[in-house]
């Protein structure tokens, strides 16, 4: 039986995409592991190990692209056949998404540069301060017309209309006391995504829920969603920013604002 919408689960992707209803899904946007040991380089990011603790479920090199092309694999029978997709990555196994995407016949529409305001310090090499965001669609050229691009009014008004490059400025989050996540979306980029590819009332699917940006912006701009989170520490993380949202959403707290503000401009 299918799992309910507007709902996230503590559980392995693999096997909750199993249970999400073929062709019901509007946008993909998902932040997948990237392959890199967060837990050796977490001072760097300011995050503690025993804020972090063993909560980061990493794959392997060796294992990368058979697990990159399962899960997609997966999403691409869940998704309706006009919709869309974000994923991002570094530069580790860029390639193997290219490559899983490229063989599941996805088409790849723009390769987007997040370029934020740090990176890790490095002796050797140029410092690393960007992610990538691959934007895809199920549709054919011929049929593109499907597709949903919203210009929402906000970032076109944007000095020089830079929010429609495909180099997008936005800082990373710093996360201040208590339990951190090794990695976490900007809700500035989230709303961003879910804003331009999707409309309200469209089911947005997020495989690697991490800390629920994905799930906070779909709550704030009407949209449905379904979530999945494999550590149980980081699903208690998400799950108490959504509660947290929801309930200043039926209170109309007036600090919504915070939450609500961040369109990334």
């Amino acid at each position: 039986m299918p799992l309910t919408i507007n709902q996230i689960y503590n559980m392995d992707c693999i096997q909750g995409l199993d249970q999400v209803e073929k062709n019901s899904v509007d946008l993909l946007l998902t932040d997948p592991p990237f392959g890199i040991n967060f837990h050796k380089v977490g001072t760097q990011y300011n995050r503690k190990q025993k804020e972090l603790g063993l909560m980061y479920h990493e794959i392997s090199t060796d294992d990368y692209y058979e697990f990159t092309l399962n899960w997609i694999t997966k999403c691409h029978e869940a998704m309706k056949s006009d919709a869309s997709g974000f994923i991002f990555s570094g530069w580790n196994h860029l390639g193997d998404i290219l490559n899983a995407l490229t063989e599941l016949e996805f088409r790849i529409i723009n390769h987007i540069i997040w370029k934020y305001q740090f990176g890790v310090f490095t002796k050797k090499r140029f410092v690393t301060s960007h992610y990538h965001i691959l934007y895809f669609t199920k549709l054919g050229v011929k049929d593109d017309k499907l597709r949903t691009f919203n210009r929402v009014p906000e970032y076109s008004s944007s000095p020089g209309k830079l929010y429609f490059e495909d180099v997008w400025r936005i800082k990373r989050d710093y996360q201040k006391g208590g339990d951190k996540t090794p990695t976490r979306l900007p809700l500035a980029i989230t709303d961003k995504c879910i804003r331009m590819a999707s409309n309200e009332g469209d089911t947005i699917l997020e495989p690697f829920l991490g800390s629920g940006s994905v799930v906070l912006s779909a709550i704030k701009f009407n949209r449905n969603y379904i979530g999945f989170e494999i550590s149980d520490r980081i699903y208690q993380i998400a799950e108490k920013r959504i509660k947290t949202l929801k309930t200043k959403l039926n209170s109309k707290d007036s600090s919504l604002d915070f939450w609500l503000g961040e369109t990334g401009k």
